[in-house]
């Protein structure tokens, strides 16, 4: 959604955020396999694409793929914003652990490997750590890191609400007073936001909210409250 700002070209990877293909947030350009996220940017830029490119990858795919496409960026002097949606569990197929759990798939605790140490040893010196439920924040960061002539790593970090199995902040309602029903918050993509009726707002449903806040972060007339 973030992206969804700026005129860039997204590469995306296989994992939860393939979604982002498909509307409302629509914003991913090319899908390929995994690490494909990473090697695509730096392969377009290399072959002489204007727009700047960006590559997404997952924190299990990083571990698993990511970190060969990072470190070419590096060597061959690219200039692709990397980011590692970084939900510290594989979550698409399961919620197995990878190294950066700290849990081994036997369940046993073992070594944390860190994501931004491993970015740091390849060579990467822009590295930034950013929660994407704070989408102002996540924006101005990606504007910096954008107009940047090197390589740069944006870690966005949150936890994944299906594998917490707990709400991750207060519970969110719509208030109908305050509600334009202009449906900005809809952008977000948010199952737990739905649309009774065209011409009546929308409704947050209790039982998928995790409270994440993100759609209250889109609303401009202070709709959306506990």
């Amino acid at each position: 959604m973030a992206l969804g700002k700026f005129d860039v070209i997204v590469n995306g990877d296989i994992g939860c955020y393939s979604l982002g293909v498909f509307p409302p947030l629509s914003r991913t350009d090319t899908m390929l396999c995994m690490g494909g996220g990473f090697t695509l940017a730096h392969g377009m830029q290399m072959a002489g694409e204007k727009k700047k490119c960006v590559g997404i990858v997952g924190d299990s795919t990083f571990f698993h793929s990511g970190i060969t496409g990072l470190l070419d960026v590096v060597y061959n002097k690219g200039t692709s914003v990397l980011v590692v949606a970084d939900n510290t569990i594989t979550a698409m197929t399961g919620h197995q652990d990878h190294p950066g759990t700290g849990v081994t798939l036997m369940g046993e605790t073992t070594k944390t490997i860190s994501i931004e140490a491993v970015a740091k040893a390849c060579g990467i010196d822009r590295i930034r750590i950013v929660n994407p439920y704070d989408q102002d924040e996540l924006v101005r960061v990606f504007a910096e890191e954008l107009e940047t002539d090197a390589p740069s790593l944006i870690i966005t970090r949150a936890p994944c609400p299906l594998r917490e199995k707990k709400r991750v902040g207060a519970q969110l309602t719509i208030d109908s007073d305050k509600c334009k029903n202009c449906r900005v918050c809809l952008k977000c993509g948010c199952p737990a936001l739905e649309v009774p009726e065209k011409t009546i707002p929308p409704v947050i449903n209790s039982a998928l909210c995790s409270g994440c806040g993100l759609c209250r972060s889109l609303c401009k007339f202070n709709a959306i409250i506990n």
